[in-house]
């Protein structure tokens, strides 16, 4: 006898089948009495009854009362028999008198005396409705997520389209929290300004004024813009903030806004305005860029070579992200044009998003001054495979490895291997340099090397002369 609510097989036995279904009914919802052939001869309901028409499934099959995904649930209860230690429950989605169907959690109990089965069934309503408002409010936080996701992107659009130079300061910390595209013009890479004190982008002799300044706009207070030099360009600006309310937290809108009408933000858009159908017209990639890598604008053809989903996303960002030495690479092209106004035909290449394969470019770049700010215009052009499959080695490459094979059996080794060193060691070191225009400060980088033990392995291999040692400590 199946083993259930602690009753032993001798005192189930015992009771009439029906009384035991009337007692059962007490703690249930449902109670079916099936015969041998799976006919439900007797319904009774519980405290609770689950419907009004109960009675309607008495003289059915109960496999044909259900839904077709509860059918092997209801033949398995079914086969309980007197063997059986221990019974399971299971759900079954009971249909009464062509109703929607009822979520009830079954157990059988069989009485071999009669040789029928007592199925004693909870009702499961109340947990599925509540599961559907849990699903349901789950959506509705899904769809709240959603909007408000929307309104962040639609902000951040806002706040980078507008002209004027714009920074979002910690009350608390007086720390920058967010930077808008306007403000790259002044404060230079907007990665690098985030989460900076906003203090130290001036003179420390206007730390105290401008902490002042904030802490009285956190307050509330209405007050007059205060005059300060930006640290890095040396330009002199107003400075004004306003207190934003984000529930239990303020901060400070601040605007930063050239003090000579000459260097007002307005002017570099206009010209970039004028500019920009020249740029989109070019074959090569464009790039405008702060005196730091930072790009301000740039062409479509770029877009494409970085695989970039949108121009959006490129701007405001530094250009080594793109290049394939990274730091490296914009070092020696902002260095050069810095100390010469302009590089010409620096090999190198362009990272793409996507994970593909770098692309093969030379860039060109050229130094101006825009409304007082130090720009860089940059030229990419993508070179095909055929020309960088076209290897540049020395003559005598080869003529020194056959010379070393043919060293085989008259010198020991070891003394092979340290030849063939020397010259791989000798052709790394002019490589480098070729790479970086023979900035030796950039080549030792590229090797992974110090500026001391480049130049000792120069004079090695008689690269440059014993006079290149007055260069070490420079």
């Amino acid at each position: 006898m199946t083993k259930i609510y602690n009753l032993d097989s001798t005192k189930l036995n015992a009771l009439d089948i029906n009384l035991a279904a009337e007692l059962l009914a007490y703690s249930v919802d449902l109670v079916l009495i099936i015969d041998q052939s799976g006919v439900i001869e007797r319904c009774i309901d519980g405290s609770k009854p689950v419907s009004s028409n109960t009675s309607a499934l008495v003289g059915q099959k109960w496999l044909d009362t259900v839904a077709i995904d509860s059918q092997p649930k209801v033949n398995a209860l079914l086969k309980t028999s007197e063997d059986q230690d221990e019974q399971k429950w299971r759900q079954v989605n009971q249909e009464i008198d062509g109703s929607i169907s009822l979520p009830i959690q079954f157990s059988t109990i069989f009485f071999s005396k009669q040789n029928k089965l007592v199925a004693i069934g909870k009702d499961l309503s109340g947990i599925s409705s509540l599961q559907q408002k849990l699903v349901e409010s789950q959506q509705e936080i899904e769809r709240d997520y959603a909007n408000l996701h929307a309104i962040q992107n639609r902000y951040l659009q806002l706040f980078n389209s507008i002209d004027q130079a714009y920074l979002i300061v910690d009350t608390q910390t007086l720390k920058i929290v967010e930077v808008n595209k306007s403000a790259g013009f002044l404060v230079g890479d907007l990665k690098k300004v985030q989460g900076k004190l906003f203090v130290n982008l001036f003179p420390a002799k206007d730390h105290e004024a401008i902490q002042s300044y904030l802490m009285e706009s956190k307050s509330g207070i209405l007050q007059s813009s205060i005059q300060t030099t930006l640290e890095n360009l040396k330009e002199n600006v107003e400075i004004s903030s306003t207190i934003l309310r984000e529930g239990n937290q303020n901060v400070c809108l601040v605007s930063i806004k050239p003090k000579s009408q000459t260097a007002n933000l307005g002017t570099v858009n206009e010209q970039a305005a004028l500019l920009s159908q020249a740029m989109e017209d070019f074959q090569d990639g464009f790039i405008v860029c702060s005196s730091n890598g930072v790009i301000l604008t740039t062409n479509n053809t770029f877009v494409s070579m970085s695989q970039s989903t949108q121009k959006e996303g490129i701007l405001g960002k530094s250009l080594e992200i793109w290049l394939g030495r990274a730091s490296v690479d914009l070092k020696i092209i902002l260095g050069t044009v810095r100390e010469h106004g302009s590089i010409k035909d620096y090999a190198s290449t362009i990272t793409a998003d996507d994970g593909s394969s770098p692309i093969e470019v030379r860039i060109s770049a050229v130094g101006f001054n825009s409304s007082k700010l130090s720009l860089v215009a940059i030229g990419i052009h993508q070179i095909s495979k055929a020309s960088t499959q076209i290897a540049d080695k020395p003559d005598n490459l080869g003529k020194n490895a056959k010379e070393l094979t043919q060293l085989v059996g008259k010198v020991p080794l070891k003394q092979i291997v340290t030849e063939t060193t020397d010259i791989i060691e000798k052709l790394c070191i002019l490589a480098a340099l070729d790479l970086t225009m023979t900035n030796r400060a950039s080549a030792a980088e590229l090797l992974g090397l110090s500026r001391q033990g480049l130049y000792i392995k120069m004079r090695r291999f008689g690269i440059v002369d014993s006079n290149a040692s007055d260069d070490i400590d420079t």
